[in-house]
């Protein structure tokens, strides 16, 4: 039979080792840049305050500049929240914001894809 103290140091031990993996694979902004190349073709500079996007409109395919207007950068422990809004160069009045949390190693977008184009 199992005891209650054992079932204890089992648990425990699971959740501090699922923890510190966790930690360990927290994304970094350079984990971002990647993220947006890979999921939304954006092509981003060093720090990320500037975002060029490809568009295709029929046969004319146009590169639109995006400036970094203001933004959030929340590292916690576990997750990497950054919440940015860009501002065309084109057009001023044209604004993109992207909102998203990493965790393990991933980043979760917490907009739709509508939202964000």
């Amino acid at each position: 039979m199992v005891s209650k103290r054992g079932t204890f140091l089992f648990i425990f031990s699971v959740i501090v080792t699922l923890s510190i993996v966790s930690i360990l694979n927290k994304p970094t902004e350079e984990d971002l840049k990647k993220w947006l190349k890979e999921k939304h073709q954006f092509d981003c500079n060093e720090d990320c305050s500037i975002v060029e996007l490809e568009r295709v409109h029929g046969d004319i395919t146009e590169r639109i500049k995006y400036s970094d207007v203001r933004g959030t950068y929340a590292p916690g422990l576990f997750t990497l929240r950054i919440k940015r809004e860009y501002k065309s160069l084109n057009d001023p009045g044209q604004m993109i914001t992207i909102d998203v949390i990493g965790f393990n190693g991933r980043f979760y977008s917490l907009q739709s894809e509508e939202e964000l184009l």
